[in-house]
Formats: structure tokens, C-alpha cells, sequence
């Protein structure tokens, strides 16, 4: 508990709130999605992954661990969702372990260039860190951002090579 606490308040010390990011695609995507009304409930993950359905406009969605209570979520505020077909217009995975290169890479056809990798947990311990830089490192990511709590990867090919840490 300690040591996440620790972790935390080192973030806070690097991180940016949107006055520091001078990508406007980024700066877009917090102003207009990320720090707008209403915080819908859950946690602070919930929340980045239904803004980011709204503000992104995405119509075909992959939940990892398939939860039935995220997809009425999802359903309710985005009737016109779907949960299958390729490729995903967004991906949430539970667990920074079940992102593989192979599959989410160019030749899987599961993203496209305005995809989002959405990740839970990229500070848990040390294991889910060494994956979460470990997809930074891939080839075919231009766009990371740290939420902290949650990280989200875009594979933008337009834009540069950037990496940021977020606070939200």
C-alpha cells in the first residue's frame, strides 16, 4: 500500500495536465473527452474507456474479459455499439499481460490507424510496468498516454513518436 502510494505521488511529480502536451490530437482528446462533466461511475479506468467511446465515436468495441455489466454500460450510453467484428475501434484489456504484439500488431487486422489500446492496471507492480513499456517500445505505437491508473496506446501512423504521462 505504501509503495503504491509512493509510486502515485512520483507520477504526480512527472506527469502533466493538459497545459503540457503540445500534440493537438492529444490535447483534443483530454480537454474535449477527459476532463469534461459527467464522471460516470466506477472507477477512474470506467471512466477514461466511456469518454473515450463517446469521444471517439467508436462503433466497434473488444472487452477482453467480455464483462456483461461494462457492455449495458457501453450499450446505454452508445446504443449503436457493437462488441464484435474487426477491426476494433477500441480494445480494453483487464491485464497488461494480454497485449501481445502479434495480435495487436499491423498484420492482426484487430486495430486500425485511429484505434485505442485501452490497458488496466500499468502500475500494479513490476510486472505489469515491464509489460506496459514493453508496448511503448512497439513498433507501430506512436501515442502513449499514462493515466496512472490505465495507459492508452494509439497507432495514429500522421503523428509522431510521443509518449505522456497524464494526470486525470
Amino acid at each position: 500500500m505504501l509503495l503504491s502510494l509512493f509510486k502515485y505521488l512520483k507520477f504526480l511529480l512527472v506527469s502533466n495536465n493538459q497545459h503540457g502536451v503540445h500534440s493537438p490530437f492529444v490535447y483534443n482528446f483530454i480537454t474535449r473527452s477527459l476532463y469534461t462533466k459527467p464522471k460516470y461511475r466506477g472507477n477512474k479506468v470506467r471512466d477514461v474507456l466511456l469518454k473515450s467511446i463517446i469521444y471517439f465515436d467508436a462503433r466497434v468495441i473488444l472487452l477482453s474479459d467480455g464483462n456483461p455489466v461494462l457492455k449495458d454500460v457501453i450499450r446505454e450510453i452508445s446504443p449503436k455499439t457493437k462488441f464484435e467484428g474487426k477491426p476494433y475501434d477500441i480494445i480494453y484489456l483487464e491485464h497488461p499481460e494480454e497485449a501481445s504484439h502479434q495480435k495487436y500488431g499491423p498484420s492482426g487486422n484487430m486495430v486500425h490507424n485511429d484505434s485505442m489500446l485501452l490497458i488496466n492496471g500499468i502500475h500494479k507492480n513490476k510486472k505489469t510496468e515491464a509489460y506496459w513499456e514493453n508496448i511503448k517500445k512497439w513498433a507501430h505505437v506512436t501515442v502513449t498516454l499514462d493515466f496512472f491508473y490505465c495507459g492508452a496506446v494509439f497507432f495514429r501512423k500522421e503523428q509522431a513518436e510521443e509518449h505522456f504521462k497524464i494526470r486525470i
